[in-house]
């Protein structure tokens, strides 16, 4: 039986989407906004589409302090009253920090390469350009997980002849060799399987928050 993915609404976009295509995020004790990104912190969250410009919008519009009341429910044993001494709401509490959105593409980032560990763990990685080349051949795969530092001509030879491989480039060279635990990580192909799979959800939501440098 095929898994249903769990749906939730993009509070920007009024999007209803796969949580995997989503940021979760909720409050702290004291009232500042945590991306979840692993979907995991208790207590009330909201969610987001995991997108740099959606993200960005929310903060304009104060989203997350319209939803200010909602998530300060159960933070704390010892919060039980909405209202503060003065009258003011508390939504008024949220806060949001000046580097937030920064802060979750640095943690997809992490969590990206977290997996393609994961990943070589798993036996689903293989590197080395003559391997990489049998495996795209060979139909072991379809998708090539490169070095954004690679050199133009290494990727034109990896690619010849593979008009419908899949090219993602958003990691340096030793970025993947760490991850992967390789000593030169520059060409990777990815085979079929859940981790992979997950693998690539990751990358999906790292890239949506990516800074775009022109």
């Amino acid at each position: 039986m095929t898994k249903v993915s769990r749906q939730r609404k993009c509070l920007v976009t009024g999007e209803t989407l796969p949580a995997s295509k989503l940021i979760r995020f909720v409050a702290g004790p004291d009232g500042t906004i945590v991306p979840d990104v692993a979907a995991k912190l208790p207590g009330r969250g909201c969610w987001l589409r995991a997108d740099r410009k959606v993200v960005e919008e929310a903060i304009k519009k104060k989203v997350f302090l319209r939803v200010g009341r909602q998530l300060m429910k159960n933070v704390k044993n010892d919060v039980e009253e909405l209202e503060e001494e003065d009258g003011k709401k508390q939504k008024e509490n949220i806060k949001v920090g000046d580097a937030l959105v920064d802060q979750i593409e640095e943690l997809l980032h992490k969590r990206a390469l977290d997996y393609v560990g994961l990943a070589n763990r798993a036996g689903n990685l293989i590197a080395g350009f003559e391997k990489v080349r049998s495996a795209f051949h060979g139909g072991k795969s379809t998708i090539l997980l490169t070095a954004s530092d690679a050199a133009e001509n290494g990727l034109s030879k990896v690619c010849q002849g593979l008009p419908n491989l899949r090219v993602i480039d958003c990691f340096t060279r030793d970025e993947l060799s760490q991850a992967a635990g390789l000593s030169n990580a520059v060409h990777i192909a990815l085979l079929p399987g859940g981790i992979t799979t997950s693998l690539l959800r990751e990358i999906s939501r790292f890239e949506g928050l990516r800074k775009k440098v022109f």
